[in-house]
Order: C-alpha cells, then structure tokens, then sequence
C-alpha cells in the first residue's frame, strides 16, 4: 500500500466517522438523563476520530511534497 492509498484510506474513515457522528446528533432532542449522556459521548467519539483521520490524512499527503523539498 503506497502512502497515497493509505491517505485515501483515512479520508474514507473521516467520512464515515462524520456521517456517524452526523446520523446520531438528531436523537440530542429524543433521549434524556443516562441515554443522552451516553449518547453525547459517542457523538464526541465520533467527531474525534473523524478529526484524527482527517488530520493524519493530511499528514499524508504532505509526505511526498514535503520529502520533494528535504525536509526529511
């Protein structure tokens, strides 16, 4: 797997820890006392990885530009 690909890869895993996260924000108005806690957390979960893949996702992809100019 080139750096590229496993860019691509984390990307994927940012839309869909997004969409998750995005799916589940709707139930904040339904649930209440335990449930919305919980629910809160997994929501924040969400959200932070997505943020994670994203930002290690850019990470790779600077790889090479960054190599090209001797950083590395």
């Amino acid at each position: 797997m080139t750096v590229s690909e496993l860019a691509r890869e984390y990307e994927a895993q940012y839309r869909i820890a997004s969409c998750k996260a995005d799916a589940l924000t709707p139930l904040l108005c339904v649930y209440r006392g335990r449930e919305l806690e919980l629910l809160r957390r997994r929501i924040r979960f969400y959200y932070k990885m997505a943020c994670e893949c994203k930002e290690i996702a850019f990470m790779l992809r600077g790889f090479y530009s960054e190599e090209n100019n001797g950083l590395y």
